[in-house]
C-alpha cells in the first residue's frame, strides 16, 4: 500500500510539472524561450520560480482590482512561500480570493493553479529553494509596498529616479540576484573575480530588463493610471505631469523617454558583464541570459528618438525576424566574448546613446534597507 501510495505521488508530481511546462509559454513567450535552453535542476527551478513571479505579477497587474486587496494578497503569498506548514492549510483560500483578480486567461488560469507550483516547488532541490525563497518573498513584499502609492483617481508617478530604482529592483532586481545564486549553485568552480562581478552586477541586469519594458510601454501604463516615468524626468523638462500625460509637448516627451533609455542602457552593460562572467563551458546559462539582453538592446535601438511611440498606444516589439537572428547567430558567438562584444556594440550604437550613467549598487542596498515593507513581523508570525 505504501508503495502504491508513494507511485500516485510521483505521477500527481510529474503531472503537476508537465502543466507547469505547457503554461509557461502561454504567460510569456520571451522567458519561454530563454527558459527552454537550460536543462536539468536548473531548468526546473528557474521555470518554477518564474511561474511564481508571473503569479504575484497578476496581481499587481490586475487593472480592476482594488490596491487594498492586491496589498493583502501580496503580502499572504510572501507568508505563503516562506512557511510551508502555514501553506498546507492557508493556500486553498488564498486561492479562492484570488478569483477577485483580473487579467488575461492564461495568468488568471495559472493563478487559479498556484497549488501545482507549489507541488514542483516542494520537489526542487533545497539548496534552490533556498534562492528562490527570499526573492520571491521580497519581490511579493515590495509590491504590496508600491501598491500603497497607487491613487486610482489620478496618474500616479514614481517622484524620481531613486524611487525608479526601487520599484525595479523589486519586481526585476531581485529576480537577477536570485538567479545569480542558483548559477553560482551549479558553477561550484566560477573564479572568485568572476563570481563578485556576476554578484556586482546581478540587480542591475534584472533593472536594466525591467527598465527596457517600462520604456517601452509608456503610453500603455498611462492609460492604466500609472506611469514608472519618474516625476523628477517630466518636471526637469519643463512639463508637469499633467501635461506629460496629455502628450502636449512631442519634443519634450521625446526628451523624457531619451532620459529614461540612456539610464537604461547603461544597465545593461552592466547585464553585459554578468554574462561575460559565466564560464564559455557553461553555453547554456550564457545563452539563457544573451537572449533576454540581445533582444532588450535591440528595442533600446527601436525606441531611441522614436516620435511615434508617443503618438500610439500599441506595443512596442523588435520583429520577428530580429527574434530569429538572435537565436539563430548567438549560439555561434557565445563561446568567444570578443565576439559577444562586438555584437553587443554593433546595436549599441544604433541607438546612438552616449555615456549612460554608472549603476551605484551600494546606493541602492542602503536606500532598501530603510524601507519598510510593513508588516514583515507578522510574514514571521
Amino acid at each position: 500500500m505504501k508503495y502504491a501510495g508513494l507511485e500516485d505521488l510521483k505521477r500527481k508530481v510529474m503531472e503537476d510539472w508537465e502543466y507547469c511546462q505547457k503554461t509557461l509559454p502561454k504567460v510569456s513567450r520571451t522567458f519561454a524561450l530563454n527558459i527552454s535552453v537550460l536543462k536539468g535542476d536548473l531548468h526546473r527551478s528557474i521555470l518554477t520560480a518564474y511561474l511564481f513571479c508571473r503569479i504575484i505579477d497578476t496581481i499587481e497587474d490586475a487593472t480592476q482590482l482594488d490596491s487594498k486587496i492586491k496589498i493583502k494578497l501580496l503580502r499572504e503569498f510572501s507568508r505563503l512561500i516562506q512557511d510551508a506548514d502555514y501553506r498546507k492549510g492557508a493556500l486553498t483560500s488564498w486561492v479562492r480570493e484570488c478569483e477577485a483578480v483580473d487579467g488575461s486567461p492564461s495568468d488568471l488560469e495559472l493563478l487559479s493553479q498556484t497549488q501545482r507550483v507549489f507541488n514542483v516547488f516542494d520537489t526542487l532541490k533545497n539548496n534552490h529553494q533556498a534562492q528562490i525563497i527570499p526573492s520571491v518573498s521580497e519581490m511579493a513584499r515590495g509590491m504590496a509596498y508600491f501598491q500603497k502609492k497607487f491613487d486610482a483617481n489620478a496618474l500616479t508617478l514614481l517622484e524620481n529616479e531613486d524611487e525608479l530604482e526601487e520599484y525595479c529592483y523589486f519586481v526585476a532586481g531581485a529576480v537577477g540576484e536570485m538567479l545569480c545564486n542558483l548559477f553560482l549553485e551549479e558553477i561550484p568552480h566560477l573564479s572568485p573575480h568572476a563570481r563578485q562581478t556576476m554578484r556586482d552586477t546581478a540587480v542591475s541586469f534584472g533593472l536594466g530588463l525591467q527598465m527596457t519594458n517600462i520604456s517601452k510601454d509608456i503610453i500603455v501604463d498611462r492609460g492604466r493610471g500609472w506611469s514608472y516615468v519618474p516625476r523628477s524626468y517630466i518636471e526637469s523638462s519643463g512639463l508637469t505631469a499633467e501635461e506629460f500625460s496629455a502628450g502636449t509637448s512631442e519634443e519634450k516627451n521625446l526628451q523624457i523617454l531619451e532620459q529614461l533609455l540612456n539610464k537604461t542602457m547603461g544597465h545593461l552593460q552592466d547585464a553585459l558583464q554578468f554574462t561575460l562572467a559565466i564560464p564559455r563551458k557553461d553555453p547554456r546559462i550564457r545563452l539563457f541570459c544573451i537572449w533576454p539582453l540581445w533582444m532588450a538592446v535591440e528595442t533600446i535601438a527601436i525606441l531611441h528618438n522614436n516620435r511615434e511611440l508617443l503618438k500610439s498606444d500599441d506595443p512596442v516589439k523588435i520583429s520577428r525576424k530580429t527574434v530569429r537572428q538572435i537565436l539563430r547567430r548567438t549560439p555561434l558567438l557565445c563561446y568567444s566574448d570578443t565576439l559577444l562584444k562586438l555584437s553587443f556594440e554593433r546595436i549599441q550604437k544604433r541607438a546612438e546613446l552616449a555615456h549612460p550613467p554608472k549603476f551605484e549598487l551600494k546606493n541602492l542596498k542602503s536606500r532598501l534597507s530603510a524601507l519598510s515593507l510593513e508588516d514583515q513581523a507578522a510574514l514571521r508570525a
